[in-house]
């Protein structure tokens, strides 16, 4: 059973909702969680000058008061040269999904945590490279696979099948059935609100299975 979650990396209400997909794979494991990052705002020229600061400060605390995630005010990854472009971060989860596919879910977790509480530049390639190592990706081959063709379309894939999809915002979980997209979360929520539409989503695809999936004869069965 496949859900999609869209994200970005340099999404602070994606932060926000990590401990809610933490608990969601937790107590799901059978639900196959595919992350996509679906581009946020990827090859954006947008400088963090003081009025940009006061913006992302209103939704840092907003996300904060809602989910309880820490934020390092200071945002120490602000520099001359630092913009809000979220497409290396996006494409270097990418690499990883090729690399070292089981720890990708890790790498998003790692690259939001120095982004938001350590206020690292995760548009840097090198510092990106850094954080792959600490899950064991080796970083030569992380530097040569991000700046390589192959990724760089699939990173740009990525970006098209959200908006293909029809996301209009992150995060988004939903569900790609016979060609039919439904939505299971768009935005924050806990998780004690997102879980009842978990368990729907789950027991109609059960139910659709055992309706469509096998058929019986007197004398034998089949899908």
């Amino acid at each position: 059973m496949k859900m999609f979650y869209f994200t970005d990396a340099m999404c602070s209400w994606c932060y926000g909702f990590s401990p809610v997909i933490k608990k969601l794979k937790e107590n799901y494991p059978n639900i196959d969680l595919e992350i996509v990052s679906g581009g946020f705002s990827p090859g954006s020229k947008q400088v963090v000058d003081y009025e940009y600061r006061d913006f992302l400060e209103y939704h840092w605390r907003n996300v904060n008061l809602r989910s309880g995630q820490y934020f390092d005010h200071s945002m120490k990854f602000v520099s001359d040269t630092f913009k809000y472009d979220t497409e290396p971060a996006s494409r270097a989860l990418i690499v990883v999904q090729k690399l070292s596919p089981e720890k990708d879910y890790d790498f998003l977790n790692l690259m939001q945590k120095s982004f938001y509480y350590e206020g690292k530049d995760i548009t840097n390639e090198n510092i990106l490279a850094e954080l792959s190592k600490e899950i064991g990706v080796d970083k030569n081959s992380f530097l040569e696979n991000f700046n390589s063709e192959e990724i760089k379309l699939k990173t740009q894939q990525g970006f098209e099948f959200s908006k293909q999809l029809g996301v209009k915002g992150f995060p988004t979980l939903l569900t790609l059935e016979n060609g039919t997209v439904k939505i299971i979360s768009n935005g924050f929520q806990s998780f004690d609100s997102l879980k009842p539409a978990v368990d729907d989503w789950l027991k109609n695809v059960t139910v659709s299975k055992l309706q469509t999936g096998q058929s019986c004869t007197d004398t034998s069965c089949g899908c």
